[in-house]
């Protein structure tokens, strides 16, 4: 009986050590998880992203103009979009609208979402529009996706046009019988006409590329491998609002110059709906080619992360916010201006990125 009470006390103290093991390092992880200060070139940022992530791309681009040099927008509309027709609530916009409109040839309402934009700009709740003339755009929208349709993406063109972005400084990609997604040249992803989670698919092209070389130019080629880690850092430091959806944990890539001697641009990137980390692990911010690029080009990747709520704010999907859910007590929500509480956390995660010098962070991935 002795013998079997030391057994089970041995036991009970093994597994007691195991869970030290694995539970006390990530406390003491997460505590040091701080974003680094590279000493960033915040006047060269850019911003990309999929779906919700591309109308999150056009509202960060818009918003903070006074930084940026570029966008991509793959399977997104236009800035603003959710407040196409009056008629409607945002959320209904969002999902129709926005999205596939009910009514064939009606989509985004451009002229006024351009109309606002410039009151906005006005108002100084957002940057000026004229910071968009000497910038570089990528749009995209696959042949085969039926969850953003062309006719949408068609007035994300127009809008970039009628805010005074050159038709020369726009590349807008319908070429490509692609499905919902965002484009890699990874035979393991799925077929290019599929629309089916992760969303990321193969279609003999890696669109990470296409997007930063458009922006920035001249790029060079991938490069095979990384100098430095994926980081993986404390995101809630940024966050002011408990109704934004936002994952307590983003991501940043920066290669080995860019943390020592190097100001590199940043370039933003966000996920699609049922895309972030927190469903598919490091698909998105590890596995979709931009990485390679910016390795090959000094940029520093930011990957922002939202999970999916089921409570407040109800974002089930783990959308990016474009029709208001992350301010659901307000009559009129903010999630397009300087103020909304998802585009002001991004922001100040850019603004630390542009610090000199360098803090500790979490090293997850090579």
């Amino acid at each position: 009986m002795k013998r079997q009470t030391r057994w089970i006390r041995c036991l009970a103290a093994r597994l007691l050590l195991l869970l030290a093991c694995l539970t006390g390092p990530a406390t003491v992880l997460a505590d040091a998880a701080r974003l680094p200060a590279y000493g960033a070139d915040i006047e060269k940022t850019s911003v990309s992203g999929l779906s919700s992530g591309a109308f999150m791309a056009s509202q960060l681009y818009v918003v903070f103009s006074d930084i940026m040099v570029g966008a991509g927008i793959v399977a997104g509309g236009p800035y603003l979009c959710a407040k196409s027709w009056a008629g409607n609530t945002l959320v209904v916009n969002a999902t129709t609208t926005c999205m596939n409109p009910l009514t064939p040839g009606v989509g985004p309402n451009t002229p006024h979402l351009v109309r606002l934009a410039s009151e906005l700009a006005e108002s100084g709740a957002i940057d000026p529009l004229d910071n968009l003339r000497d910038d570089r755009i990528y749009i995209f929208s696959g042949q085969n996706d039926k969850t953003v349709t062309t006719t949408v993406v068609d007035q994300t063109y127009a809008f970039f046009l009628a805010a005074g972005v050159p038709e020369t400084s726009i590349q807008y990609d319908t070429s490509v019988d692609a499905g919902h997604a965002l484009i890699t040249d990874n035979d393991t992803d799925s077929r290019c006409p599929v629309t089916a989670p992760p969303f990321i698919n193969d279609c003999d092209f890696e669109q990470s590329g296409r997007i930063l070389n458009q922006i920035y130019d001249q790029l060079k080629p991938p490069a095979d491998s990384l100098s430095s880690k994926i980081v993986a850092f404390d995101q809630s430091e940024f966050i002011d609002s408990a109704t934004t959806s936002m994952s307590d944990t983003a991501y940043v890539y920066a290669p080995a110059v860019c943390k020592t001697h190097r100001s590199c641009p940043v370039h933003v990137v966000f996920h699609g709906c049922k895309q972030g980390a927190a469903v598919i692990g490091d698909k998105y911010y590890g596995q979709t080619g931009y990485n390679r690029i910016a390795e090959a080009n000094d940029l520093i990747m930011l990957y922002p992360q939202v999970e999916p709520s089921n409570g407040a704010p109800l974002n089930p999907e783990g959308c990016w916010d474009f029709w208001g859910y992350s301010s659901p007590q307000a009559s009129d929500p903010d999630y397009f201006s300087h103020n909304a509480p998802q585009l002001r956390a991004v922001r100040k995660m850019i603004e630390r990125l542009a610090q000199p010098g360098e803090t500790l962070a979490v090293s997850v991935q090579e």
